[in-house]
């Protein structure tokens, strides 16, 4: 069986995060004899650090005496500098963060017309590359891993290629149930216009067969008890979108940060709330610091994004599960509704580069995760629905697909970790 749907590969993913030495051991492991890595520190700039994931560490490879495998650079620190997106120039907090009210009182229509002037002026074709992470594909740093791993474990040549899925074959991969992926689907509702919607957003999504998880704003419109039960009784979750939407947070000490999410205490006790998401997006040290000994899991980063509140590029460069401090992160991988809305994707572009990203994904066996927004000007909107509906429909016609909710991919993710997996031998 292909790698990429292997059991023990995803085992292989979940030690990335552990420490240095836990990934040596990995490395170790999988391989059959000792390696060691590098010293040399990976370089800072994107281009340059999201480069080296183009070549094959084992392509330079040493050996010792004993037969230790020494690589030439390190992939742990290269691994951190991407996923905690360190490469990003460090920068204060920006207008938008400065604001004394949540920037929603300004129209939808409206935010979409002043969002350049609030992000910065960019004539970025949003496809070239560089700058870097690529968009909407970034895919340097999952494949040299999963090329990694076929090498060490003499399960591959080395070709840098995958080995593309065939269609007629029956569906078979590591998630559970055999699956090739996860299928997620969250919706962030930003305002009580968008909580009026979502009663409808969760009926065609249910209607699917998906099983959404919206992320509430704690304190920032009345909650709609009636629609929180109809999502858990659908098989969803509701998650936690910050206590408002002031984008503040993110630039808060993580004394300062915990103050505002335990005002959410008594939402996150009634909904079982296990999943946070901040506003637009925006994370730092000091959040995860706050979020990590409050929830099971975040979901606040983009694999990759484009035209962005902080930089032409930004995002994580992986499709899989990876831990930030003590948090586990499920990044968001299926471009997003306002971002597609942004940069002018409609119909079938916007329908072609959801399938080029989610024919992408299922490849390397990654997330599948939707992020939208049930506003009236964007997920709200029935023909930009009709659109994400669409691609799904094509998902599940396949009948590969996990349908899950993000607690459900993070408790198999962390069960990966700690090698407490039910079925550690299925699928090999």
């Amino acid at each position: 069986m292909p790698v990429a749907r292997s059991r023990a590969f995803l085992r292989f993913l979940a030690r990335w995060d552990r420490d240095k030495q836990a990934l040596r051991a990995a490395f170790s492991e999988v391989a059959g004899h000792p390696i060691e890595f590098g010293g040399k520190a990976p370089p800072q700039q994107a281009g340059a650090l999201f480069g080296l994931f183009e070549r094959n560490p084992l392509d330079a490879i040493t050996q010792r005496a004993d037969g230790t495998w020494v690589l030439p650079w390190h992939p742990w620190a290269a691994w951190r500098t991407v996923v905690e997106e360190r490469y990003l120039p460090p920068k204060g907090p920006p207008l938008h963060a400065r604001l004394p009210l949540p920037y929603h009182v300004v129209p939808g229509k409206l935010r979409l017309v002043l969002y350049p002037l609030v992000a910065g002026q960019s004539n970025l074709d949003p496809e070239s590359c560089p700058p870097d992470p690529a968009w909407p594909i970034e895919g340097r740093l999952d494949q040299m891993r999963v090329q990694l791993y076929r090498e060490l474990t003499d399960e591959g040549a080395r070709t840098g290629s995958f080995e593309p899925i065939d269609p007629d074959e029956a569906p078979r991969g590591p998630w559970p149930g055999g699956r090739r992926y996860p299928l997620v689907m969250t919706h962030d509702v930003d305002t009580k216009e968008g909580m009026a919607l979502a009663g409808k957003v969760l009926d065609d999504m249910v209607e699917l067969g998906l099983k959404p998880c919206f992320f509430l704003v704690g304190l920032g419109y009345k909650w709609d008890h009636g629609f929180c039960d109809a999502v858990r009784q659908a098989g969803g979750e509701i998650g936690l979108h910050g206590d408002t939407h002031d984008n503040r947070i993110s630039y808060a000490s993580a004394e300062a940060a915990g103050r505002r999410l335990d005002r959410c205490q008594r939402q996150i006790r009634r909904w079982d709330i296990r999943g946070f998401r901040s506003p637009s997006l925006l994370v730092s040290d000091a959040l995860y610091e706050a979020v990590g000994s409050r929830f099971a899991w975040d979901s606040s980063v983009p694999d990759t994004d484009t035209h962005t509140l902080i930089g032409d590029r930004r995002g994580c460069g992986t499709t899989f599960p990876f831990r930030r401090g003590q948090t586990l992160v499920l990044p968001t991988t299926m471009p997003a509704d306002d971002r597609l809305q942004l940069l002018g994707y409609e119909g079938l572009d916007a329908l072609t580069i959801l399938r080029r990203k989610w024919q992408h994904v299922r490849n390397l066996g990654g997330v599948v995760h939707f992020l939208t927004h049930p506003e009236p000007h964007l997920f709200g909107r029935p023909v930009i629905r009709d659109i994400f509906r669409a691609i799904i429909r094509e998902m599940l016609d396949e009948g590969d697909a996990w349908v899950a909710t993000p607690s459900e991919v993070a408790e198999f993710w962390r069960s990966l970790e700690d090698g407490s997996d039910p079925d550690p031998d299925d699928p090999e």
